[in-house]
């Protein structure tokens, strides 16, 4: 019987102790490591609806404050100079398929300027695609392509395409057998 009561206080202080142990360290790593700041940051992260600029401006560029470790300002003036805007090429993958035959229906929304619609096939393949605007008007009518790559037409003035792609004819093997792309 002294055993066991040796045994359940030995087991209370070893809890009371870890317990103790780590309160301590978690205390310790809060303060070397402080949590992190609720303020919102400025985000330059570039969208793909920015349109390229052919002027430059002279406005100043924006700053920010940062502040050392202890939270003093960083004493630093506007930087002035040219602000340019660039967008980068843009490639969106419709349909990529190594099934056939396919009827594929697929829409694109949000559209900002022109887009340039392109495909790539594999021999003895063709396909056939007809594209529609938000109303229900047909931009393309259903018109069939073959050969190993090419344009099917530059659309414009929309923003929001409907697109059905669906195989005419197959090959004997339809390993990725059709890409159709849109580019800007």
């Amino acid at each position: 019987m002294k055993s066991f009561i040796a045994g359940v206080l030995t087991i209370i202080i070893l809890g009371i102790l870890g317990f103790v142990t780590f309160k301590a360290t978690t205390k310790f790593m809060r303060k070397l490591t402080p949590s992190p700041s609720i303020s919102a940051s400025p985000s330059l992260t570039p969208y793909s609806s920015i349109k390229p600029s052919s002027k430059p401006s002279a406005e100043p560029m924006a700053s920010t404050k940062p502040t050392t470790k202890g939270g003093l300002p960083i004493k630093s003036g506007i930087v002035k100079g040219v602000i340019t805007t660039t967008t980068s090429h843009l490639t969106l993958t419709l349909v990529k398929t190594s099934t056939c035959p396919i009827n594929y229906m697929t829409e694109i929304k949000d559209i900002k300027g022109s887009l340039t619609l392109r495909y790539e096939l594999i021999d003895n393949t063709s396909f056939g695609i007809t594209i529609w605007n938000n109303k229900g008007e047909e931009l393309l009518q259903n018109t069939t392509y073959s050969g190993r790559s090419g344009t099917i037409k530059t659309i414009s003035g929309v923003d929001y395409m409907k697109v059905r792609v669906e195989s005419k004819s197959c090959a004997s093997n339809n390993d990725n057998w059709l890409r159709v792309i849109a580019e800007r």
